[in-house]
């Protein structure tokens, strides 16, 4: 029953990243996976265990694959947001800073957006997130 939330931009604290949460609910009686350890008795869920995921590594990891000229990238399906990629000098995510008030902000790339500047995703994601 583990879920996971949708990926957020994180940037309460360094470093800036993405980040999702892991939710583990939790149930009274306890029973775990074996239903044979409370015979005839009804579970209920009572709340939530969340644990966050920051993905700042993600990249650097998927880097260090040495995947011998191949490339690998994760977008998140229900948003079409870019998470990660192979080529660790990409961020993740891009910087807005308002020409009015200075102001830094970050958003997550839409991974099939027009000016989306990988060309290596651009060229799968289309399939990933309509055809397949």
């Amino acid at each position: 029953d583990v879920t996971f939330s949708r990926v957020l931009m994180w940037d309460i604290n360094t470093p800036v990243t993405l980040k999702t949460h892991g939710i583990i609910p939790i149930f009274y009686p306890q029973c775990g996976v074996d239903k044979s350890r409370c015979p005839g008795m009804q579970q209920r869920r009572v709340g939530a265990w969340v644990v966050g995921f920051k993905l700042h590594f993600l990249s650097q990891y998927l880097s260090s694959l040495q995947l011998k000229g191949g490339f690998i990238f994760y977008v998140e399906r229900e948003t079409g947001n870019f998470i990660a990629s192979s080529d660790e000098k990409f961020d993740s995510f891009r910087t807005v800073v308002d020409e009015t008030t200075k102001k830094v902000s970050y958003a997550p790339y839409k991974a099939n957006a027009t000016d989306f500047p990988l060309k290596e995703v651009k060229a799968r994601v289309r399939w990933l997130l309509n055809e397949r």
